[in-house]
């Protein structure tokens, strides 16, 4: 990504742009629900990859795949403090995500291209994420 002159920050990072099959999506059990802020989301994301899928990540060469970071009009959610403590719980995948995702459905509006579904999602607070995924406090 530009922002970082096209180099990892670490070589486990992840996110910007991904792709998934429909399998492999499942299979990860989606994306994690108990990341509220900035932070964290995109490393569990990683973890679910390598350790529940059992895969590795594959990179284009900077040559190929460059991604500019859309800049306009976006602010940073405030970080998360308990960002590190979940993501290093080695908490059971199966516990939270597709199958445990919350939400309030607003509105489907079907267009040609594409479907827009307005949901807001429940948000739970950090004890009651500690709890639902047995993560001790250390």
């Amino acid at each position: 990504m530009d922002k970082f002159d096209y180099k990892l920050l670490y070589s486990t990072f992840f996110g910007g742009v991904t792709a998934f099959n429909t399998e492999d999506f499942i299979g990860a059990n989606g994306c994690p629900n108990v990341y509220w802020g900035w932070g964290g989301e995109d490393d569990d994301m990683y973890l679910r990859v390598v350790k529940q899928l059992k895969k590795t990540v594959i990179r284009y060469p900077a040559e190929i795949a460059r991604y500019k970071m859309i800049r306009l009009y976006h602010k940073s959610a405030p970080v998360n403090p308990h960002r590190r403590k979940i993501l290093y719980s080695k908490y059971d995948y199966n516990l939270d995500g597709l199958n445990t995702t919350q939400y309030k459905l607003h509105r489907v509006t079907f267009y040609r291209l594409f479907t827009l579904i307005n949901v807001t999602l429940i948000e739970e607070t950090y004890q009651q994420i500690r709890t639902r995924l047995h993560i001790k406090e250390s």
